[in-house]
């Protein structure tokens, strides 16, 4: 499966400046120079992945009992990831939804295209912007985890929402709020087990608010993701009958 990851041999990597390939003390990669942030090589170490690497970390999410996840990416965090992941579900809520709308309304065949914005402003806010929040609080409650490791960790946590996505098709309620279900618990397990080996080395109350907050922003996730995009075929079916009962001829 081609994704357009750069493929790289072990001698392309070893030919990249020393600071693209090493960690910070705070576990960023160097880049130096001032205002480093608004230039293009700054990002250009975060891209720095195998398709390999992206296969293998999209698969550690659905094993959240087994947090290899953070070890695979403590000294190669990247956003290629998190990007991809997200393109992916903006492509596929715009088919999912656009399908389920003809499936249930026969005689209104169109495709909308209003899905793409929506779906890309919020899913691209989500995922980067809740482990900004996130990344934030931890700092100031003593985890020693950085900026781009959480958002790495916290992108990819959202590959859950892939199979789910695809799985939303079948029109039936309680399939749709079992799935979402699981993909809520999925995710909050992969951050919270990823998270345990720093979460125990803080106190036992800011432990809790940081557990706090990862459980909060996935419902919130989910809810938005099944309400926003999935809910609107019972409403289309309800207008539609609404609209047909009206048009009847009187008498009939």
């Amino acid at each position: 499966m081609e994704i357009g990851v750069q493929k790289q041999t072990d001698e392309e990597k070893q030919a990249q400046p020393a600071q693209f390939n090493k960690l910070d003390d705070s576990g960023d990669k160097k880049q130096t120079g001032y205002c480093a942030f608004l230039t293009v090589e700054y990002y250009t170490p975060y891209f720095n992945v195998t398709e390999t690497d992206v296969i293998s970390r999209i698969k550690a999410t659905f094993l959240p009992f087994k947090p290899d996840f953070i070890n695979q990416t403590k000294e190669n965090p990247d956003l290629w990831g998190p990007i991809w992941i997200n393109a992916t579900l903006i492509f596929m809520i715009t088919a999912i939804a656009n399908l389920r709308q003809v499936d249930s309304e026969k005689e209104n065949q169109s495709f909308d295209v209003g899905y793409v914005p929506q779906a890309t402003a919020l899913l691209y806010i989500i995922a980067f912007g809740t482990p900004v929040i996130l990344a934030i609080v931890m700092k100031i409650l003593g985890v020693d985890l950085s900026f781009f490791q959480t958002i790495c960790l916290y992108g990819y946590s959202m590959s859950t929402l892939l199979p789910i996505t695809i799985l939303c098709y079948f029109q039936n309620e309680l399939f749709l709020w079992l799935i979402i279900t699981y993909g809520v618990g999925n995710s909050i397990l992969f951050l919270i087990f990823n998270l345990k080996e720093e979460l125990d080395k803080l106190q036992i109350q800011k432990k809790y608010i940081i557990i706090g907050i990862v459980i909060t922003m996935q419902l919130s996730l989910y809810l938005f993701y099944k309400l926003v995009f999935f809910s609107y075929v019972s409403e289309g079916k309800a207008e539609s009958t609404s609209v047909t009962k009206d048009t009847k001829v009187p008498g009939n």
